[in-house]
C-alpha cells in the first residue's frame, strides 16, 4: 500500500509519521523547494514539525505528477486557501483516486466547503470523498498520544475503508455519513478559538469562557442547521472535541492568535509573522459571509470579525457582546 499526502505542514507531516508507523510506504509532495531539500537530507521538518526524526518509509517530491501516479490512495494537507490551485494540474490522476481530506477551512471566493472544493476541480462525486476532523494537534500525534477523531463520506465503504487504513491503538477512528457537519465543526472551531484566545489574553476569567464556549457551539450549530449538518455532529469529535482542543489546547495557533491580538498586535502583523498558517484569520470571512447569505444570527462571529477585518477595539465587541437583548437559550 502506498499512500500520496499533499502538503508538507505540521499536520500532513505528522499523519505522514502515524501512517509510517502502521508500516504503510507514504510519499510527501512539498511545495517549499528548502524544505524538500532539508527533508532529503536530514528527515526533518525543520520549518513546520521540528524535533522529529521521520521513518524511512517515507520519502518526499516535488512533483504531484509523480505523487499521483505512484499512490493508491490521497490525502490532501493543504492549507484551505492552497487547496484548488495546488490539485488542478493534476486533477485528471487524481479523479482516478480515493480522496481523505485533512484541510479544514472553506473556499473564501465560493464559500465551498474543502469537499466540494475538490469534487468540482476533480470533477468528481463526493461519495468517492471523505473528510477526516477531530481534536488531534500535530505535535501530539507525532509523539503518539492517544488521539480520536472521525472520519466522514457519503460513501459508508468509503468511510469504512480509511478508518480500517488508518486506526490503531493510539488513532481511534469512528465514522460519519454527515460530511457537512464534519467539515463544518473543523472549520468553525478555528474561528472560535481566535475568541477564546481573546479572553484568555484579557484574563477575564473561567466564568467567561465557559459562556464563551457554550454559546459558540450555540452559533455553530445554527450554521450546521442552514446548512444541512446533522445537530448531534456538533456533540461528537468534530464538534465540541475540536472546539475544546482548538479554544484551551496550549498548541493552537488559533487561540495564540487570539491571545496576541489581545496584547494589541495588529491582526496582519501577526499573520505576517507566523510561518504557520492560522486558519481562523481566512476562515472567519467566510463564517461572516455565510452569517449574512443566510441571515443567520451569529453575534461571535460578527464581533471577531469587526475585530480583525474593520479594526474593531476588542473592549468594544465585548461591551456590544453584553449588551444583547435577552432572549431565550435555545433561540
Amino acid at each position: 500500500m502506498n499512500i500520496g499526502i499533499i502538503g508538507a505542514g505540521a499536520w500532513g507531516t505528522a499523519f505522514a509519521m502515524h501512517l509510517a508507523r502502521k508500516g504503510i510506504n507514504v510519499l510527501q509532495w512539498v511545495y517549499e523547494a528548502n524544505l524538500y531539500e532539508t527533508l532529503k537530507k536530514d528527515r526533518e521538518n525543520k520549518l513546520y514539525l521540528p524535533g522529529f526524526i521521520l521513518p524511512r518509509s517515507i520519502d518526499f517530491t516535488n512533483d504531484l505528477h509523480i505523487l499521483a501516479e505512484k499512490s493508491n490512495n490521497i490525502i490532501i494537507a493543504t492549507p484551505s486557501f492552497a487547496l484548488r490551485k495546488t490539485i488542478e494540474p493534476v486533477a485528471h490522476m487524481l479523479a482516478l483516486k480515493n480522496i481523505l481530506i485533512l484541510t479544514k477551512g472553506f473556499e473564501i471566493d465560493t464559500l465551498l466547503r474543502m469537499s466540494q472544493v475538490t469534487e468540482k476541480v476533480l470533477n468528481k462525486k463526493d461519495n468517492h470523498i471523505a473528510v477526516l476532523s477531530g481534536p488531534s494537534f500535530a505535535e501530539e500525534v507525532a509523539r503518539e498520544t492517544f488521539t480520536s477523531v472521525v472520519v466522514a463520506s457519503a460513501n459508508k465503504g468509503l468511510s469504512t475503508n480509511f478508518q480500517r487504513l488508518i486506526h490503531s491503538d493510539n488513532f481511534r477512528v469512528y465514522t460519519s455519513k454527515d460530511t457537512i457537519g464534519v467539515e463544518l465543526g473543523g472549520a468553525m472551531k478555528n474561528v472560535m478559538a481566535i475568541g477564546a484566545g481573546i479572553i484568555g489574553g484579557l484574563d477575564l476569567g473561567t466564568n467567561t469562557q465557559a459562556a464563551f464556549i457554550t454559546r459558540a457551539t450555540a452559533e455553530i450549530k445554527r450554521l450546521g442547521k442552514a446548512l444541512g449538518a446533522k445537530e448531534t455532529t456538533f456533540m461528537g469529535l468534530s464538534g465540541i472535541g475540536d472546539l475544546i482542543l482548538t479554544s484551551y489546547g496550549q498548541l493552537s495557533r488559533n487561540r495564540w492568535f487570539g491571545t496576541e491580538l489581545a496584547r494589541g498586535k495588529k491582526p496582519a502583523a501577526i499573520i505576517k509573522e507566523q510561518k504557520k498558517v492560522v486558519e481562523g484569520y481566512y476562515t472567519i470571512n467566510a463564517a461572516h459571509a455565510f452569517s449574512k447569505k443566510f441571515d443567520i444570527e451569529m453575534p461571535i462571529t460578527e464581533e471577531l470579525y469587526k475585530i480583525i477585518y474593520e479594526g474593531k477595539d476588542l473592549f468594544a465587541s465585548l461591551n456590544d457582546i453584553k449588551k444583547r437583548a435577552l432572549k431565550e437559550e435555545d433561540d
